[in-house]
């Protein structure tokens, strides 16, 4: 029998905390009464990763709202300012990335070489090359008039990437994020605490992650009822509005 040396990619490198909240404004929020908790799962042991809130329509009303409030400074940025943050959660990520992608393989079931090795890397190239667009859209001739609240659902095949590829190129035009998990949030859950450090909260980017294996029909209809016109610009639905 061979023995192998222990894997880098330990899963003692991640820190997972027993429960989340919504992160709302900047922080983890408590959801409104009566809108429960689901339980994200590692698919290969079925280990029990975290219980996560479940965003209901008042949760839903709450991030609308703050990222609202938040498009106001975030809007108000130069453009280079903007830049200098968008830069901050790419190295961020980068010195993060081999915890990020043993997370991303523990709740979403991919291989690891796949994780460390395509979607991580291009999860901070991403912000890395949409950073650098950030002073020169009007050269470009794109213009720079701030665009509003933008709502996100992002799928489970990809969920870390999916948010890069929605986030990174939406930021350098003055845009704030509603974002919804699907079934495997828990690197989406992740991303934004690690935008905190970055200092873009407190900038007002504040992008509003509404996990919930339940936000998919209460997002889809509090969108498409109409009761948001004119606070959401763009809606881009990746994956089943279902999870």
């Amino acid at each position: 029998m061979f023995e192998y040396a222990p894997a880098p990619e330990s899963r003692a490198i991640v820190d997972i905390a027993p429960s989340y909240g919504l992160f709302i404004g900047g922080e983890f929020v408590a959801p409104s009464e009566g809108s429960g908790v689901f339980k994200t799962v590692n698919p290969a042991t079925e280990e029990v990763l975290a219980e996560v809130a479940a965003a209901g329509e008042a949760d839903i009303n709450r991030a609308v709202a703050a990222a609202r409030r938040a498009f106001e400074p975030w809007s108000a940025l130069p453009g280079a300012e903007r830049a200098k943050y968008l830069f901050r959660i790419a190295r961020i990520i980068q010195e993060r990335s081999r915890e990020l992608a043993v997370l991303e393989s523990l709740d979403n079931g991919k291989p690891i070489k796949e994780s460390r090795d395509v979607d991580l890397p291009l999860v901070a190239a991403h912000f890395f090359y949409y950073a650098g667009w950030a002073d020169k859209l009007w050269y470009a001739g794109f213009g720079t008039t701030p665009l509003g609240v933008a709502a996100q659902v992002i799928p489970w095949n990809f969920p870390l990437l999916m948010l890069a590829w929605k986030i990174a190129p939406a930021s350098p035009n003055p845009v704030t994020m509603l974002t919804a998990p699907a079934g495997s949030p828990a690197s989406s859950i992740s991303s934004p605490s690690r935008s905190a450090e970055s200092g873009v909260c407190s900038a007002g980017l504040s992008t509003t992650v509404t996990p919930a294996a339940s936000a998919g029909p209460s997002f889809q209809a509090a969108i498409s009822s109409g009761k948001f016109h004119g606070m959401i610009c763009p809606t881009t639905p990746t994956g089943s509005l279902r999870v």
